[in-house]
């Protein structure tokens, strides 16, 4: 099971309980996907925009004073399948480690549409390293 929440609208947070960021829906690109992450998860200044940043900075996320963290998705970040597959499994690495830590939450939105494709892109024929990538 996915450590994803899959919705049919969109859910609204209150700002004292959470901080929730909504991904740009119209991002295309993974420089402006990592870059964009960079901007509304407040990242530190030597971030470096880059897959193993991105994971350091969501297993730490020690500068963000809320313990709940959100990160919406309208829908997928139509990127590269590869790129959009590191990402998803980014997001679940750090969704899992956060599971039961009384620090933070991090808890990741999707369109219940998407399910079907993130299973997919995250089944484990489909990971870059079974496609010799």
């Amino acid at each position: 099971m996915l450590p994803f929440r899959f919705v049919e609208r969109m859910p609204s947070y209150d700002a004292a309980e959470a901080f929730c960021v909504r991904v740009d829906p119209k991002i295309e690109t993974t420089k402006d996907l990592v870059k964009s992450l960079y901007f509304l998860l407040w990242f530190p200044k030597y971030f470096r925009c880059n897959w193993d940043m991105l994971a350091a900075g969501l297993r730490d996320l020690a500068w963000v004073p809320c313990p709940k963290i959100v990160l919406v998705h309208q829908r997928l970040p139509n990127i590269r399948r590869e790129d959009l597959q590191i990402y998803l499994q980014v997001l679940r690495d750090c969704a899992l480690g956060w599971q039961g830590n009384q620090r933070h939450d991090l808890e990741v939105v999707f369109r219940i549409n998407d399910c079907a494709s993130i299973e997919a892109l995250l089944s484990p024929e489909q990971a870059p390293d079974a496609q010799g990538a």
